[in-house]
């Protein structure tokens, strides 16, 4: 294929400020062969009425509304809906039929149920063309469609493309015959009005590489240290089914474990190492909250912790601490059927997941400290130490994850 489809898919929650930058950066790439696929994420902010006006203008999107389920079910939302997928051509080409899908993700059993077009119809309504609405928060609850042969590209709406970033990345990926292409990119911090032109959350910093034949050769010379993948570049989509892989729910930083598993399962890697991209560092992302004052209106997955804390940021720390414990079970459940990570020398996962956490907070705790480690997690002791402040509260939102 000269000229691949490639599938932008684009989480969006009240990102009115930002969208439309985002999205003129995507429907103006130099690259048009394009399927632009919009998720709105239960915005009450106007970023809805944004999304319509550009789907009304440019015949390449498709939008779903959905319940608010946070980032990770937005993404998952977006690769069930891309061209190609029986689901998108059930209202996109009105194909109504019954739809096969895996019974799990995070799995290489390959079981599978049916889903009948009726149970289809009522779980998602047709508003107008290539415009859908859904009450569903997690679509893999419902189902895990084998992915097309197609290319993918996510894309967070208060961030842009540079024009030819697509075309570049199409390129290497077609004259390589790449599973994953990776580029630079530069952050812009709102506060300050600044450009870091090499920002230390590159993946590829510390590389000294750009070609790899397999993902297993990057992620050794990262040292698997602080991995992620998600908006970094194209990759093709059947490495997902694979594995059935998709991005965990209910969790930040659900990159970490996805990136990962994602180049263990990769063959050729390339890096092109231009700046194709702007992302965007914000007060009130989800990655850069500093109040101390608890909101009221709370993300979903935050709401149980709210009774035990009366600091914002100590909620927040302590739900990243939980964060890390699903990353890593995530990760150690792939990599024992795999050994993957067991065959690098450089891997200290591995021996840790040998280990086993148990329910003794001390031995929580022991543990929490090597894998926290690991990822060179910048507040290491005052994390630990609200583990053992909590120790109840920790085993509960652990014991979830088994």
């Amino acid at each position: 294929m000269n000229n691949p489809l490639i599938s932008i898919i684009i989480p969006m929650y009240n990102v009115v400020p930002y969208l439309r930058e985002c999205l003129d950066s995507v429907i103006n790439q130099s690259y048009k062969y394009l399927d632009i696929v919009l998720v709105d994420d239960g915005s009450d902010d106007g970023s809805l009425d944004i999304a319509l006006e550009y789907l009304n203008k440019d015949e390449r999107i498709f939008l779903i509304s959905k319940e608010n389920g946070g980032l990770s079910s937005a993404r998952n939302m977006g690769l069930e809906f891309i061209k190609g997928t029986k689901l998108r051509s059930f209202f996109e080409d009105e194909k109504e039929q019954d739809i096969i899908s895996f019974t799990s993700t995070h799995t290489f059993d390959k079981n599978t149920k049916t889903i009948n077009k009726e149970t289809i119809k009522s779980n998602f309504i047709p508003i107008q063309k290539r415009y859908i609405k859904t009450n569903i928060e997690n679509i893999n609850d419902l189902l895990v469609q084998e992915l097309p042969n197609s290319i993918i590209h996510f894309l967070d709406s208060d961030d842009y493309f540079l024009n030819d970033c697509i075309e570049l990345c199409v390129k290497e990926m077609i004259e390589k015959d790449l599973d994953i292409c990776a580029h630079g990119f530069e952050e812009y911090h709102e506060e300050n009005s600044c450009f870091l032109k090499k920002p230390s959350t590159d993946l590829m910093q510390k590389s000294k590489k750009i070609f790899f034949n397999t993902g297993i050769e990057l992620l050794q010379e990262n040292n698997f240290f602080q991995f992620y993948f998600a908006w970094q570049g194209t990759f093709k989509a059947k490495i997902l089914n694979q594995y059935n892989l998709r991005f965990t729910h209910g969790i930040y930083h659900e990159d970490h474990d996805f990136g990962t598993i994602l180049f263990c399962l990769a063959k050729k890697v390339f890096y092109i190492n231009t700046t194709l991209m702007i992302y965007r560092i914000r007060k009130g992302s989800i990655t850069n909250i500093q109040n101390t004052l608890i909101p009221q209106k709370l993300p979903k997955y935050l709401e149980p912790l709210k009774e035990h804390f009366s600091d914002y940021k100590e909620l927040r720390e302590y739900f990243h601490l939980y964060c890390l414990l699903v990353i890593f079970l995530k990760i150690q459940k792939f990599d024992n059927q795999t050994s993957f990570l067991k065959k690098s020398s450089k891997s200290y996962l591995y021996s840790i997941a040998q280990k086993k956490i148990t329910k003794d907070p001390l031995k929580i705790r022991e543990n929490l400290y090597k894998y926290l480690k690991f990822v060179k997690l910048y507040k290491l002791y005052y994390m630990i130490g609200l583990c053992i402040r909590h120790p109840k509260k920790i085993i509960s939102l652990f014991n979830k994850t088994r």
